[in-house]
């Protein structure tokens, strides 16, 4: 999928709106690190960058895996 922004704040916007560290994962998941940590390991979700102990991930793979995790 290409993105494309008109400007920096759109840039912005989007990254505030669609990216999350591992803090917001974890409290989205009502989880903790650890378990995200296992997550990532057993191939169930993918940081799109790591940057020393803190991961970047796409909201949408999280609010997907929350979905799955609801529905079993």
């Amino acid at each position: 999928m290409k993105y494309t922004f008109d400007d920096k704040e759109h840039l912005i916007n989007f990254i505030c709106n669609e990216i999350i560290t591992t803090a917001e994962a974890t409290t989205m998941l009502n989880c903790s690190r650890q378990y995200l940590d296992e997550l990532v390991s057993k191939g169930k979700i993918t940081p799109i960058k790591t940057i020393n102990r803190v991961r970047l991930y796409w909201k949408n793979d999280i609010v997907s895996l929350l979905q799955r995790k609801h529905s079993s």
